[in-house]
């Protein structure tokens, strides 16, 4: 098939990796895969992607897409009014894009995918700015989730009918009160390769020396979705008992100088342990040198770095956030959860790792069993199954 897979940028993120994994899947399966980059500025993702893919570049900014206005009619009483009014002024101008991507991006495609799930590939999608027989769209999370944002996500999913969704959670709330919806919905996990990916000794060592015993996050640095202020305060207070512990963020993200003064807020005697990394592509390196992982989203999909993290046999902690963090470790079968925006609490888990090593231990044991579901041949084959339904029903 000719597949067309649209992102909202191709910058270091964790949507963007696992579409780079997606990509590899389809190419492996014998499937002619385009991307299409929404944003051409972003690219420091694109190298991850399968040589054999086509790379196009279109600039479609999400504030052109009328649906990103739709919020304001929970926001404000006039929204009801300014949301009709921006759609009906987007129209001429959306419009004239899609006539010149239809011009520059000629092919027509069996299947388009809105990947990133934000509004400029899902209207992309939806509103048909390629030509395709059918439309797919991805969503990182639950469906309840993205219809909590807003209802624009919603009027998009229904043009393209077709979803992924990570968790189920909710879903059967959805449909129950709104018995009008007709949504063919499929259940499919990231997978992940970090497996692949080889470990440099060195580089290993050198953060060992850098920064000793030391707790990893590998996250974007945004809030609240991602909070690393819980953890940060949380780090804090393990530091009373263990001073010999230092903490690295890996990840870049609009919050991360805010993060930077939250940390040095909290004194020399906290802030000298705290690092921030950035952006980095080996984070394998950084998974097979630190001591824990944790993971302190105040929401989540089904978070890529945890699934690594299990990959790595790495010990866990991570919030138990709405969607995603239990889906993965279950009921602490396979790291340990603790409350949403509790340092005190992340705290405790944190110290019972250091402190408990036969739990610490059997969680690098048991690590390897979850694994299994995020394995790519296990999702590849789901995959392929998922494709063939939405191709059969359209015959």
């Amino acid at each position: 098939m000719k597949i067309a897979m649209v992102f909202d940028g191709l910058q270091i993120g964790g949507i963007e990796r696992v579409g780079a994994d997606y990509a590899r899947i389809l190419t492996s399966a014998g499937h002619d895969v385009t991307i299409i980059n929404l944003r051409p500025h972003l690219t420091d993702l694109e190298k991850e992607f399968p040589s054999s893919c086509h790379m196009v570049h279109f600039n479609y900014s999400r504030k052109l897409t009328p649906e990103q206005y739709n919020k304001a009619i929970r926001m404000w009483n006039w929204g009801k009014y300014a949301y009709p009014m921006m759609a009906t002024a987007l129209f001429p101008l959306n419009l004239a894009l899609k006539i010149k991507s239809r011009i520059q991006i000629k092919n027509q495609y069996d299947l388009t995918i809105a990947f990133s799930g934000h509004f400029n590939d899902l209207t992309f999608v939806a509103d048909g700015f390629v030509k395709s027989k059918h439309k797919l769209c991805w969503l990182h999370g639950a469906l309840y989730s993205y219809l909590l944002l807003s209802d624009g996500f919603l009027n998009l999913y229904r043009k393209i009918k077709n979803l992924v969704v990570l968790v189920e959670s909710g879903q059967h709330e959805v449909f129950e009160y709104n018995k009008y919806l007709h949504l063919n919905i499929h259940q499919l996990y990231n997978p992940s390769f970090i497996a692949e990916k080889q470990i440099n000794d060195k580089e290993v060592q050198k953060l060992k020396e850098k920064y000793g015993k030391y707790i990893v996050m590998v996250s974007r640095i945004e809030a609240p979705h991602k909070n690393p202020y819980t953890l940060i305060d949380a780090f804090a207070l393990v530091l009373k008992k263990h001073e010999d512990l230092n903490l690295v963020f890996v990840g870049d993200g609009p919050d991360r100088t805010k993060a930077m003064e939250y940390a040095r807020a909290k004194g020399e005697e906290v802030s000298s342990h705290i690092f921030f990394e950035g952006a980095k592509t080996n984070v394998q390196d950084y998974y097979s040198s630190a001591f824990m992982m944790v993971q302190s989203s105040e929401f989540e999909g089904l978070p890529t770095t945890i699934i690594e993290a299990l990959y790595s046999h790495l010990p866990i902690v991570a919030t138990d956030c709405p969607t995603g963090p239990r889906e993965i470790l279950g009921n602490n079968d396979f790291g340990l959860l603790c409350k949403v925006h509790n340092a005190t609490d992340m705290a405790k888990q944190i110290n019972l790792l250091i402190e408990n090593d036969k739990l610490y231990n059997h969680y690098k044991q048991e690590s390897s069993k979850r694994t299994q579901a995020f394995m790519p041949e296990t999702i590849k084959s789901r995959l392929l199954y998922i494709l063939n339904l939405i191709m059969e029903e359209y015959k």
